[in-house]
């Protein structure tokens, strides 16, 4: 006959519980030593202020080490109780110190040492070394004229245990109380002369992002702008040539050039995208430039503005800086003879010797748009301005005229034009 199995007092304990408990345990126990570390931390950086949490926790550890000293010259550690009351003493003196705002650690310090050396005054007494680090955080957290009374009032305490409380070498307490100072105080030089770099670099970082993100608003502008201006004239004269004479093959010529130009601003602003996004080992992409002037030009003379091309020099003795330069400004300013003028002409001159000059004319009859907002103006005479030229207008017997001048040659590795 089978028997159930025995139960009840005689029966053996599962060999798992004493691991689950020793587990659950361990686990309680790590949790309350990260929390009190995460703790300690977040005082440390707390007591700190802007410091590293390196240096308030030197600062408090040299703070308690002093205490647990000064304690034990006054108190034998012969029985157990003193020797908590030591730990409990220090670890009191910690709390405080993370939880008090540098001001009342100082006082706190201060008063605890004058106390212990008044009190039970002892031979070699450490007591007074809490004035030293008193000096030294009072030289790092405010300024010259609030760490310099710190450390006299310091220093007078050690003068008054010298006289008396038979402080033993006050000169010696003393000289350490100045050096505390010196120490706090070049603490406190070293953080504003890293504040002011960080600010430095902070504010470059600025500019240069600032830099940037004009000069991109510079080339998507240029991009845009020419090729849409390119593209509704070739739309408008397919319009006309539908409406007006039912010429279809013209009217097909024009959309076809019309669809090449917007594939045309795709690909460039592809390629900006690109070079926005590429890594900088990679060889840059070479931007248009004077050779490609003459291309520019017959685009908009196939969408019906009349544009005279001459150049004076030879345009291959220009850096490529100076070159985009002066191709970016030739484009945005026929983009506004198209955008502004209803007299589709222009006549555009290049003359290039130790300078180029590129100077663009228009009739100006009066606007297709009053508006008169954008960048155009204003990116050019920055493009302009970054090669070390300069960029005017005028207005002077219904002509208006655009006129850059800039060195033939400029090394500008950095500077986006």
């Amino acid at each position: 006959m089978n028997r159930p199995p025995p139960t009840g007092g005689g029966q053996n304990p599962s060999p798992g519980g004493g691991a689950r408990v020793l587990q659950t345990y361990s686990g309680t126990v790590t949790s309350f030593t990260a929390g009190l570390g995460a703790e300690l931390r977040r005082r440390i950086e707390r007591a700190g202020g802007d410091y590293p949490p390196l240096y308030p926790a030197v600062i408090l550890s040299a703070s308690v080490a002093v205490t647990v000293v000064s304690v034990a010259q006054r108190y034998p550690f012969d029985q157990l109780g003193w020797v908590i009351a030591a730990l409990a003493f220090a670890c009191g003196t910690l709390v405080l110190d993370l939880s008090l705002p540098p001001s009342s650690f100082v006082c706190f310090t201060v008063l605890a040492s004058t106390l212990c050396f008044l009190m039970v005054p002892v031979p070699n007494d450490a007591a007074p070394l809490q004035l030293i680090l008193s000096a030294a955080i009072g030289a790092a957290m405010y300024s010259l004229r609030i760490g310099i009374r710190v450390a006299v009032l310091c220093i007078a305490l050690v003068v008054v245990f010298g006289i008396f409380g038979g402080l033993e070498s006050p000169a010696l307490y003393a000289l350490g109380v100045a050096c505390g100072w010196l120490i706090g105080y070049m603490v406190l030089i070293q953080k504003r002369l890293s504040d002011n770099r960080a600010r430095v670099l902070r504010e470059r970082a600025d500019r240069a992002a600032s830099d940037e993100r004009r000069r991109i608003a510079r080339e998507i502008h240029d991009v845009i702008a020419h090729s849409l201006s390119i593209t509704m004239l070739n739309v408008t004269g397919a319009r006309r040539a539908l409406e007006q004479d039912r010429d279809v093959d013209e009217a097909l010529e024009a959309l076809t050039d019309a669809e090449r130009q917007g594939r045309q601003a795709m690909s460039e602003i592809r390629t900006i995208v690109h070079v926005l996004g590429a890594d900088e080992t990679q060889p840059p992409t070479a931007p248009p430039g004077c050779r490609d002037l003459a291309a520019l030009v017959d685009d908009y003379r196939k969408a019906g503005v009349h544009v005279s091309h001459r150049v004076d020099g030879d345009l291959a003795a220009l850096s490529d800086p100076v070159s985009a330069a002066v191709y970016r400004i030739t484009q945005e300013s026929l983009a506004n003879v198209v955008k502004h003028s209803t007299a589709n002409r222009a006549a555009v001159t290049v003359i290039v010797g130790d300078s180029v000059a590129v100077t663009i004319e228009n009739p100006h009859l009066g606007g297709r748009s009053k508006d008169r907002g954008g960048t155009g103006i204003d990116g050019m005479t920055q493009r302009a301005a970054l090669l070390g030229g300069d960029l005017e207008t005028s207005h002077d017997g219904g002509t208006w005229k655009v006129r850059a001048t800039m060195p033939a040659r400029v090394m500008t590795d950095g500077l986006g034009v």
